[in-house]
């Protein structure tokens, strides 16, 4: 075997065992991997980039939280993901996406030139899929809108109040008490009326009131305005 380049052999012989084990072969040279640790200028897909605003913010690393906030944020600081980071320091069992989208509900504004990011279908509206969650610490850029509006009830004395100074002098219904006591209480709204230690029939002595027995125990009391004393 006089002339066999025994190294060379030796060598290629290595190689095809280390592509049948699956190994990468010591002669083939070494792919150099994108850097993702960067802004997001670096090659990383929209899928690798989802993945990570959707894993908790202690789970990433350093470079890898700077590649989620710049892509939500756009590059450079800005108002919204300075509070972004902060917000997510002080919840880092959270991920960037969900506290950007609370951002969003509660009017952070548009992020600064970074990537709108895909809200699993959301729609052209921009809301968050999932109801906020409201945890303490958490920061926030605005107050969200107040949703609550105070219940107005109106009270059976003001409608009969309202009615009888729309029609002076005419009776006006207050109101209908039946039961084993229903003398007693339908004699007290009317002293009531006539006092005026209901409110809405103040003054005193601008209404008159009276109670009618309509049918066997049942009462009905009636109230009229006559016009405030002078």
């Amino acid at each position: 075997m006089d002339g066999i380049d025994w190294d060379e052999w030796i060598r290629s012989d290595a190689d095809n065992i280390s592509q049948l084990r699956g190994l990468r072969s010591p002669q083939q040279q070494t792919q150099t991997q994108p850097k993702r640790m960067g802004e997001p200028d670096m090659e990383i897909t929209e899928n690798e980039l989802r993945e990570m605003a959707r894993t908790p913010w202690h789970d990433l690393t350093a470079n890898q939280q700077r590649v989620v906030l710049a892509n939500l944020c756009g590059p450079g600081k800005s108002t919204a993901r300075t509070g972004l980071r902060d917000a997510l320091n002080m919840n880092p069992t959270r991920t960037a996406m969900e506290l950007w989208q609370i951002q969003q509900a509660v009017g952070a504004g548009p992020s600064t030139g970074g990537h709108q990011p895909d809200t699993d279908g959301a729609g052209a509206t921009g809301a968050p899929t999932t109801p906020v969650r409201w945890e303490p610490g958490m920061l926030v850029e605005k107050l969200p809108e107040d949703l609550h509006h105070a219940r107005v009830v109106v009270s059976d004395a003001q409608k009969t109040a309202r009615a009888a100074h729309e029609h002076p002098g005419r009776w006006v219904v207050y109101g209908v008490s039946d039961g084993a006591h229903a003398r007693r209480i339908a004699l007290e709204k009317v002293r009531r009326v006539v006092r005026a230690k209901t409110s809405a029939f103040a003054p005193a002595a601008s209404f008159e009131a009276q109670a009618r027995e309509v049918e066997p125990g049942r009462y009905v009391v009636f109230c009229r305005y006559v016009g405030a004393e002078q």
